[in-house]
């Protein structure tokens, strides 16, 4: 990585679309142009305490959409502004999670086990990866949460600490 990165006068970082506070258009927008055709889904869940804030789906190294459930700035803390959005919002989520293909997690024992016991959410892996065991059986003496993995194995900064308030709560954090 070194190697080829010394090649350049700057860091070249890859060019990335996330697509941010969705609404339920843009997530069925997205379903239908990107999740549909997926040949494999990678999937994190942030929490804190014992909710999810917010849980990202990614069908190819350059596309993404965070979806969140939490939201700050709100008097609630709900990023849905009705009840029935917020359950439209997890049918979605649960149909993404149920697709018979290939998942890709970080740490997926604690994401698919908190997803059943807190939301009765079962997630169908197919056959999946997780980036953090498969690491640690690498390398068992190395750091595994996903912001080192990422400036390891990618071409991109360590984002979790990038944000000035970390109230995110996982294991490896």
């Amino acid at each position: 990585k070194a190697r080829r990165q010394s090649e350049f006068p700057d860091v070249r970082r890859p060019q990335r679309e996330v697509w941010v506070e969705p609404t339920i258009a843009d997530l069925l927008q997205f379903e239908r142009e990107f999740i549909r055709s997926a040949k494999r889904l990678s999937i994190d869940i942030e929490t804190k305490g014992n909710q999810i804030t917010c849980i990202g789906f990614a069908p190819s190294p350059s596309l993404a959409i965070v979806i969140p459930i939490y939201d700050p700035s709100k008097p609630d803390g709900n990023y849905w502004r009705t009840h029935s959005d917020e359950m439209t919002v997890w049918s979605i989520i649960r149909r993404w999670l149920d697709l018979p293909l290939p998942k890709v997690f970080q740490n997926g024992m604690y994401d698919m086990t908190f997803l059943w016991r807190s939301y009765g959410i079962k997630t169908n892996i197919a056959f999946g990866d997780d980036t953090m065991l498969l690491h640690h059986a690498l390398q068992p003496e190395m750091e595994k949460g996903l912001g080192f993995l990422g400036t390891l194995y990618t071409d991109e900064a360590s984002w979790k600490f990038m944000r000035t308030k970390h109230d995110t709560v996982k294991r490896e954090d």
